[in-house]
C-alpha cells in the first residue's frame, strides 16, 4: 500500500512540468481570451467592459460571421464525407501486396510533409488566372471556355481551396488508416474466405468493425482541423473574394491583429474554442463502438 502511494506521488512529480507548461501556455491564455471577449479594447488604451455586446455583434449584426461558419461546416462535411473516403480507398490500396506499394505511399503521403504556406503558394501558381496550368492544360485540351479566376470568382474560390487541403491532408488519414489495417490479423480474411467473404464483403464485414476506432480518431482530428482551419485560406485568398472563403479564425485574426479590435477578436476565438470541444464532444459520444452498425 505504502510503495503503491509513493508510485502515485513519483508520477505527480513527473508529471508537474508538463502540466505547469500547459496551464502557463494553454490553459491561462484561454482564460485571459475569454476576459478580454467581455472588453472593447484597442489594445493600447484601456479597457472598457461592455458585457455580451462583442457576442451580440456577433450573432446578429456581422453577416460575415455567419458565412465564416457555413464555410467551416463545407470543410467540415468535407474533410469527413470526401477526404475520409479517399484515404481509405487509399490505405486499402496501398495495404494490398502488389509490387511498389511502398513507393505509392510515399507518393500519396509526400503532400503532408510540405508545410501549408508551400502548398497554398503553389496552388496559387496553379490556379492563377494568366499563367496557371490549370488553365494552360484546359486551353490545350480545347477547354478554354472553362479557364477562370478560379480563386477570384465567389462561386468557385471555395471549392478551388476545399480541392488544395483535400490533397494536401489526404495523405495523413491513409496513413493512419493504412497502420490500422496492418494492425488487423490475417486469420479474420481466412476465416472470412471460407464463408466466402472476399473483396467488397470482406471490407465491410471485417475491416469496417476493426477499423471503427481508428476511423473515429480520424473524424474527429479532421473535424477539428475543418474548424480551426486558417493557413492556407489566408494565403490563397485572405477570406476573398466577398468573404467566400472567411474562415473563423481567419476573422479572428483580421478583427484582433488587423483592425485592432481585440475584444471581438477575442470573443471569436471563444466561439471557435466551444465549437471545436463542443462537436469534438459530440462526435465521440456518437461515434463509440457501440452504436456504430454495419
Amino acid at each position: 500500500m505504502e510503495r503503491a502511494l509513493s508510485d502515485k506521488k513519483l508520477i505527480a512529480l513527473f508529471l508537474v512540468p508538463g502540466l505547469t507548461i500547459f496551464l502557463i501556455f494553454y490553459f491561462v491564455p484561454i482564460l485571459m481570451t475569454a476576459y478580454y471577449s467581455f472588453q472593447e479594447w484597442d489594445g493600447i488604451n484601456p479597457m472598457a467592459f461592455v458585457g455580451l455586446d462583442n457576442y451580440t455583434k456577433m450573432f446578429t449584426a456581422d453577416k460575415s460571421f455567419w458565412k465564416a461558419v457555413w464555410n467551416s461546416v463545407a470543410f467540415l462535411l468535407t474533410g469527413v464525407f470526401v477526404q475520409l473516403p479517399l484515404s481509405f480507398g487509399l490505405a486499402l490500396l496501398v495495404s494490398r501486396k502488389m509490387k511498389g506499394r511502398k513507393w505509392f505511399r510515399n507518393i500519396y503521403f509526400f503532400p503532408v510533409v510540405m508545410s501549408t504556406t508551400m502548398v497554398s503558394l503553389l496552388w496559387v501558381k496553379i490556379y492563377d488566372p494568366n499563367i496557371g496550368m490549370l488553365n494552360t492544360l484546359l486551353e490545350a485540351a480545347h477547354l478554354g471556355s472553362w479557364a477562370q479566376a478560379w480563386l477570384g470568382d465567389t462561386k468557385t474560390a471555395l471549392l478551388s481551396v476545399l480541392i488544395v487541403t483535400t490533397w494536401h491532408y489526404v495523405g495523413y488519414n491513409m496513413l493512419i488508416l493504412f497502420a490500422g489495417i496492418q494492425g488487423i490479423s490475417e486469420q479474420y480474411y481466412e476465416a472470412a474466405k471460407l464463408d466466402g467473404a472476399v473483396g467488397w464483403k470482406a471490407v465491410r464485414y471485417i475491416t469496417l468493425p476493426l477499423l471503427s476506432d481508428v476511423l473515429r480518431i480520424c473524424v474527429v482530428l479532421n473535424v477539428i482541423y475543418a474548424l480551426k482551419t486558417f493557413e492556407s485560406v489566408y494565403v490563397m485568398t485572405n477570406g476573398g473574394p466577398l468573404h467566400s472563403t472567411t474562415m473563423i479564425a481567419l476573422k479572428m485574426f483580421q478583427e484582433a491583429f488587423l483592425k485592432q479590435n481585440f475584444g471581438y477578436g477575442s470573443a471569436l476565438a471563444v466561439f471557435m474554442v466551444l465549437e471545436c470541444l463542443i462537436i469534438a464532444w459530440v462526435l465521440n459520444k456518437v461515434l463509440t463502438r457501440e452504436k456504430i452498425e454495419y
